[in-house]
């Protein structure tokens, strides 16, 4: 499996509950992505910035998902080549 965080900074607390709005379909919606396995959206304790975990089933499945419409459609019209991000990505091992 492969895990991708990204980590996004939040400057405000109307800034954090719009991500969080952003995101409240998104375990829903990355359902219809092959090779998805599971998604959480995490909170900084203190509150600055948020964690956005996505696990595939490889890390094919993640690069496939980067080069798709479904990718697109959910970052506003943002490809993969031009996306800023700040991802921390891993294999998981057990």
């Amino acid at each position: 499996m492969y895990q991708v965080n990204n980590r996004i900074a939040v400057d405000s607390d109307e800034h954090f509950n719009k991500l969080v709005e952003r995101f409240h379909g998104a375990p829903e919606r990355m359902k219809k992505v092959p090779g998805f396995v599971s998604f959480r959206l995490l909170k900084a304790e203190n509150g600055t910035a948020l964690v956005v975990e996505t696990v595939f089933a490889s890390k094919e499945d993640f690069i496939r998902w980067t080069e798709s419409e479904h990718f697109t459609k959910a970052h506003g019209g943002r490809s993969s080549a031009n996306r800023d991000a700040n991802l921390d990505c891993y294999e998981v091992i057990l």
